[in-house]
């Protein structure tokens, strides 16, 4: 494989990030207010489970990332990592995954914010259907703003992770108060937050969902002074940050709201109100942070979306995916095909699941818990193609250049891989099954209907990518055609043999230093 040099002779100068800047930009991109009740949601063993999930999965997660970002700064990130390692095949599938699985997270966001606005301003007796519409009616708003372009600017994130950094301490402090003064809601024992077998199948697919992001970090490494001390760093202290920021939220909820009557949608706010007390300052506080969330819950969901169907786009340039991915916009060059199908995906599954919902007696927690479920397992396949992906590139790359290193020899790093694949397999099969409750059909059978449907559609893509990478080439070289004969500039053309290796090339591994995907659903 060949290399070139970032920032080489001739190169644009790039603006050094410091290890603060990739630490605050992990906390903004990772710590999620939606995340917060699903956490709680645990009991008081969510305490032991996380220290646990840093100690055996984020830890060798984080050091694997760091590897890989410093190793091939490539720009697609997982993306680039698996093309790397196993070919463009499997490329394919890595970016239908992170599309669908921002399509599918979207609903589940939203309907967290219909919620929270029924507790805030309804009482919390909003009907069920009038939830489901708000959060179709958002979908198509955050269409909107993926195809007319709005930008938003830096602000956004930063003002998102202020209110959200100013929510947990709050619920922290605030649950603390509330715990002197008239007791916890729940017990804090030595046996109460030890671990459970019987909350295993929620706690570890919940705590590792919390976790997962650092690649996004480690693939901009190209842009660090010292990759090698920064790459590392940065992981390991953002990692605890948001480990220890989940847990004061978590304690501190739990505090204020026993465990049998948290609701997955509405349990922030009714924390909040119940730890600030009944009064005027109380009531208003309790507003403002409510609607600090809402906002939180819609701006985190912009830079996704807009990443996410800015990636299927360009996928679908290269013959990735279908040809609808790569529609633009005739005059702002938004990418309204990948964001159109965003929406509509998004809006079929959360009335197909809504439906079903509501017939069966369900309710919007139900609905939430079946949509974040079904996007969570999509989101956490390409994690386990990237483990596999490391140790494979280990091996049949052993020569190359590695900034930053996995201590230990190809033992340890056989040993990182296969932990985290196992935990993370693991993490896939409890989002839909419960060892100590057995299977719950009404809840798994939608989700497992979906995941055969993804899997049989993504096969679909796989076998036609060769084709669609040369007919893409095709059209390029047409393009080329015609921008020469307007502008009567020689176009260097393709010629059938290179069309041919296009089709060997999307078969085989190759050399990805210059990729430009930007694939990662959660990267921009």
């Amino acid at each position: 494989m060949s290399d070139t040099t970032p920032g080489g002779a001739g190169s644009p100068q790039r603006s050094t990030l410091r290890t603060f800047d990739m630490i605050l930009f992990s906390v903004t991109a990772m710590l999620l207010l939606s995340q917060l009740t699903l956490t709680a949601s645990i009991g008081p063993s969510a305490v032991v489970w996380t220290l646990l999930v840093i100690t055996l999965f984020f830890l060798p997660y984080g050091l694997m990332t760091s590897e890989l970002g410093s190793t091939y700064p490539d720009a697609g990130g997982i993306y680039a990592w698996v093309v790397r390692a196993f070919g463009n095949r499997w490329g394919s599938r890595v970016s239908w995954w992170y599309w669908l699985n921002v399509g599918l997270w979207v609903p589940s966001a939203y309907l967290l914010f219909s919620g929270a606005l029924s507790e805030i301003f309804f009482g919390g007796k909003l009907a069920f259907g009038w939830q489901v519409a708000i959060a179709v009616v958002l979908i198509w708003v955050n269409w909107w703003v993926n195809v007319v372009r709005l930008e938003t600017g830096a602000w956004v994130s930063t003002v998102g992770a202020v209110i959200t950094v100013g929510t947990i301490l709050v619920l922290g402090i605030a649950g603390a108060f509330f715990a002197h003064a008239h007791g916890a809601a729940n017990t804090f024992s030595l046996s109460s937050v030890s671990p459970h077998w019987s909350t295993l199948a929620i706690a570890l697919p919940v705590v590792i969902y919390n976790f997962l992001g650092f690649e996004l970090m480690s693939s901009a490494s190209k842009d660090m002074e010292n990759p090698e001390r920064d790459v590392p760093r940065a992981t390991i202290t953002a990692g605890l940050m948001i480990g220890v920021f989940y847990l004061v939220a978590t304690v501190g909820i739990l505090l204020v709201k026993p465990l049998d009557g948290l609701s997955t949608t509405t349990g922030l706010v009714d924390a909040l109100r119940t730890a600030l007390g009944e009064s005027v300052v109380a009531d208003v506080a309790v507003t403002a942070l409510g609607i600090g969330a809402l906002y939180c819950f819609f701006a985190c969901l912009i830079p996704w979306t807009l990443g996410s169907n800015r990636s299927a786009q360009e996928a679908s340039l290269e013959g990735d995916l279908p040809r609808i991915f790569a529609r633009t916009h005739p005059t702002r060059n938004t990418p309204t095909g990948a964001a159109t199908l965003c929406a509509l995906v998004g809006t079929l599954i959360t009335v197909g699941f809504g439906l079903l919902s509501w017939s069966t007696g369900g309710s919007i927690d139900d609905l939430f818990w079946n949509l974040f479920a079904f996007s969570s397992i999509v989101f956490l396949l390409p994690y386990i193609v990237m483990a596999a992906a490391f140790w494979t590139l280990r091996r049949t790359d052993a020569d190359r250049r590695r900034p930053y290193r996995v201590p230990g020899g190809p033992v340890t790093a056989f040993v990182v891989a296969g932990l985290q694949i196992v935990l993370l397999a693991a993490a896939v099969v409890f989002f839909v099954y419960d060892p100590t409750a057995g299977w719950d059909w009404g809840t798994a059978a939608p989700i497992l209907v979906g995941l055969a449907a993804t899997v049989v559609l993504q096969e679909v893509f796989v076998a036609r990518s060769s084709t669609w990478k040369v007919l893409r080439a095709q059209e390029r070289e047409a393009a080329e055609l015609a921008d020469e004969s307007r502008t009567g500039v020689h176009q260097v053309h393709i010629h059938p043999e290179a069309l041919a290796q296009v089709e060997l090339d999307a078969r085989t591994p190759h050399d990805l230093s210059t990729l430009d995907h930007q694939t990662t659903a959660r990267q921009e």
